[in-house]
């Protein structure tokens, strides 16, 4: 398709490619076309070829084509010219008027039903939100474009390799450095060439106090963007080197690097770098009592900050953003009247049923009157069937009973596994340590017939601290063990007071070694975050386990559900954590695996009602869980987003 063209060219001519050849090639191209939909792809493609490096004439061949497209009434075409401006205007500091282009773009994209005209367009409007240090909106923009690129499965490495970029450049400026440093790393792995991933992992380094990485990224970069005409990122690079050559105290070099970002003939396309430069430059001087020259630079910076972020202007873009705002919440009031609507009036057609029904009822009602006689007779068979239905509701109450205590033996089976990998490492110990002390007996003996007395009592410390850790962990296997049995054995409800912490994070291993050792190809990340304040409170520590046990394996069955689906593209995370509050403490379990639809949220703690496969699960788990928790006078509730993962909160009062 044109758009998945339209974005190879923008990210290969931003960054890499921008062949003063194929400008030349196009704008031949252009003299000699006609006015048709060809001639508006060309004007799309000229300012695609500008925008980074000359954008004031990006920004005139995009009005030029987007002219031309709304007098042929060419929809598409008129929507990337849209986009076009908003990368153009966004370089050039009017983030208030590439916003109203970005979002105009947008708009027509939807109305066309177009997915990859929507990826161009969202790239853009995350290109402005970033410059103008919306990050939030950035981040929300430049994740919907990678979601967007997965859904159309384009495998451009130009493409993949920006939406790494643009999420590597946000984070790094929010201060994100793990992320940064994850995308950037990514994009990197696609394309070692590219000045403006470069740049950004040199930012990473030099926000990590990483001053020699950074400065042999800002070096890497400085070449390539020279040589494709990226002003844009040769003097991001060069005021990068200056800040690092800053903090190492020479400040000539740092000066020198500064005065060569602010002398790039072509800067006046990009004033937001000029203005990082010049303000640095300022600092300097300034700290040097250089009183001329920090004046000089000072003035250049109040002109530069104020062409780009005066407050006409900065109300201008917030104002923009508000209304857009606004835009979007009238037309979800508009779709909520017209849901009303259609409550109101299914609402009136069901009290219609309602009294045709009453009607039925009522006639019917009169025929049975007629017939109490009849009933009258039949009283004596009632009696009989109910004592054949109390019968079969003793039946069922004991079939109730026997798949609760089903429901604990399986606990039971799945946490022996985790115990027995648990209880395997102190049982190696205990062999190990006794294994040595033998040969040190044999050594003691050695000692005393040979009259070394120093020599027996370095021996028998060396027994002495062995025997001392046996002793630990034979009392680790001990605990093991007893836990097992508390576990298996029935509850007597006597409440105890208990380490909430220690008591969590023990299931929570117990239950991902009982996975682990019934499938060895199942793995996850785990994380724990426990609050230190939580101390012990009064619960039953059988019931609560089997709670926390019921709740892990779940999490963990999703991630392993959801792995197989995905394969190595997804990382698969199980989080516990717990947080004390002023009259409670909060127990959460959060996965990122498939999720719970909403349409099944509600039922999942109703007895019996399962998502497992036939065979993997009775759909009592939860359900006990809840009244065990209910019974402890706490809550457990859920939150869950489809396709993200979900979040358990057990909450006990202290």
């Amino acid at each position: 398709m044109k758009w998945i063209t339209a974005l190879i060219i923008l990210f290969s001519f931003t960054n890499c490619s921008a062949q003063n050849k194929t400008i030349d090639s196009l704008k031949e191209r252009l003299s000699i076309s006609k006015e048709d939909t060809n001639k508006v792809w060309i004007l799309d493609d000229l300012s695609l070829s500008y925008a980074w490096s000359f954008a004031d004439t990006g920004v005139m061949y995009g009005e030029e084509g987007l002219r031309l497209a709304q007098k042929m009434g060419f929809k598409e075409g008129e929507a990337t010219c849209m986009s076009d401006l908003c990368y153009g205007l966004t370089i050039l500091g009017n983030y208030s008027t590439a916003l109203d282009w970005g979002y105009k773009s947008l708009s027509l994209f939807q109305s066309l039903r177009d997915t990859s005209g929507l990826v161009f367009a969202i790239g853009a409007l995350g290109d402005c939100y970033r410059e103008l240090g919306d990050y939030q909106q950035a981040l929300h923009f430049f994740h919907e474009e990678y979601r967007l690129v997965q859904i159309i499965n384009e495998s451009s490495t130009h493409l993949m390799r920006s939406v790494y970029g643009n999420l590597a450049s946000v984070y790094v400026r929010n201060n994100q450095l793990d992320s940064a440093l994850i995308f950037a790393s990514k994009c990197y792995r696609l394309d070692k060439d590219w000045s403006g991933n470069l740049y950004v992992l040199g930012e990473v380094y030099y926000k990590l106090d990483k001053d020699s990485l950074a400065l042999s990224y800002y070096n890497q970069a400085i070449p390539f963007a020279k040589r494709y005409n990226v002003q844009k990122d040769v003097i991001d690079c060069y005021t990068g080197m200056a800040q690092v050559f800053l903090r190492e105290g020479k400040k000539d070099s740092a000066i020198y690097y500064t005065k060569e970002a602010l002398n790039i003939q072509w800067g006046r396309t990009y004033p937001l770098g000029l203005l990082n430069a010049s303000q640095l430059l300022t600092n300097i001087y300034e700290s040097e009592n250089n009183t001329d020259s920090t004046l000089k630079y000072l003035k250049y910076t109040l002109t530069l900050k104020d062409s780009l972020f005066n407050k006409q202007k900065t109300r201008e873009a917030q104002s923009y953003a508000f209304n857009e705002q606004l835009h979007q919440q009238e037309l979800a009031a508009q779709q909520q009247q017209n849901i009303t609507k259609m409550r109101t009036y299914a609402l009136l057609f069901i009290v219609g049923i309602i009294l045709l029904i009453a009607f039925f009822l009522y006639r019917n009602n009169r025929q049975k009157q007629k017939a109490f006689a009849l009933l009258s007779k039949q009283k004596m068979e009632i009696d009989v069937q109910k004592q054949k239905v109390e019968q079969t509701l003793e039946e069922l109450k004991s079939t109730q009973a026997q798949l609760i205590q089903s429901e604990k033996m399986a606990s039971l089976g799945e946490l022996t596994a985790g115990i027995a990998h648990e209880i395997q490492n102190p049982l190696n110990f205990i062999n190990n340590f006794s294994e040595v002390d033998i040969e040190l007996i044999d050594e003691l003996y050695a000692a005393i017939r040979s009259g070394n007395t120093t020599e027996v009592e370095q021996v028998m410390d060396s027994l002495k601290n062995n025997l001392l850790k046996i002793n630990h962990h034979g009392k680790r296997a001990d605990a093991i063990v007893k836990g097992m049995l508390q576990h298996s054995r029935a509850s007597t409800g006597q409440q105890e007071p208990t380490d909430i912490n220690a008591l969590a994070e023990e299931y929570f291993q117990l239950s991902y070694h009982g996975l682990r050792a019934r499938d060895n190809s199942f793995n996850t990340a785990m994380e724990s975050h426990f609050d230190e304040n939580t101390g012990k409170i009064n619960i039953v520590p059988q019931d609560l386990g089997r709670v926390l046990l019921n709740i892990f394996n779940n999490a963990f069955y999703a991630v392993f559900e959801k792995k197989k689906l995905r394969g190595e593209t997804y990382s698969p995370l199980v989080i516990l954590s717990t947080r004390k509050e002023p009259d409670r403490v909060k127990i959460m379990i959060i996965d990122n695996g498939a999720g719970i639809p909403p349409l099944i949220i509600d039922k999942i703690f109703q007895p019996f009602f399962t998502t497992k496969s036939p065979g993997q699960g009775t759909g009592l788990g939860l359900s006990l869980s809840y009244d065990i928790v209910k019974a402890h006078g706490g809550t457990i509730s859920v939150e869950s987003k489809e396709n993200e993962g979900s979040k358990f909160i057990v909450t006990l009062p202290l």
